[in-house]
């Protein structure tokens, strides 16, 4: 597995870069069927906050993305924060897949014409996310433009539109920042 080490307004020592290396290595232990993991170093320019070192990883699997951030005063916590949450990312991504695997048996057939039912977590109660609410909306053409004005009238995260220049559904949303994100189909 290659773990490719970016760095972005900012240099990486190459002994940091190794410990690094070496750290993210170890937390894949928890989930080996990863297909490629990206670190990005990066280090806020502004003096007023106080854990200025981020780390990013990336990692990409069947079908799947796992992030994990990191801050710290200095890289080197930063890596250290960010391969812990990355350590916990896999660990539940992994339980994740093992449960539904679990949950859904292969049907076997019944001799009596019962047809099995679903396995429930330990405490009796079914441990993904439920879906609790379905919406269904007409996708009006407009431009990104249009729709991020809408979504700052909505007052809503994120905002469903079908894009008029290319007919694709579009996915606008609001960052961390508090800048917009774009999310467009490939086509």
């Amino acid at each position: 597995m290659d773990v490719i080490v970016k760095a972005k307004n900012c240099e990486v020592p190459a002994k940091l870069r190794e410990e690094a290396v070496e750290r993210v290595e170890h937390a894949m232990r928890f989930f080996d069927r990863l297909t490629g993991v990206e670190m990005v170093f990066s280090e806020e320019q502004n003096p007023r906050i106080p854990e200025p070192a981020v780390v990013e990883l990336t990692a990409r699997s069947k079908g799947h993305h796992i992030r994990a951030e990191g801050k710290g005063a200095d890289h080197r916590s930063a890596v250290e924060v960010a391969a812990t949450r990355f350590e916990s990312q896999l660990s539940r991504y992994k339980s994740r897949m093992v449960d539904r695997s679990r949950r859904h048996p292969r049907p076997q057939p019944a001799s009596n014409g019962l047809i099995p039912e679903p396995v429930a977590g330990a405490d009796g109660e079914d441990a993904s996310p439920q879906i609790v609410r379905t919406k269904q909306f007409e996708l009006v053409p407009m431009s990104p433009e249009e729709a991020a004005w809408q979504l700052e009238l909505l007052g809503h995260d994120f905002h469903l539109f079908r894009n008029d220049a290319t007919g694709d559904c579009s996915l606008l949303y609001r960052r961390k920042d508090g800048n917009l994100g774009l999310i467009e189909p490939l086509t």
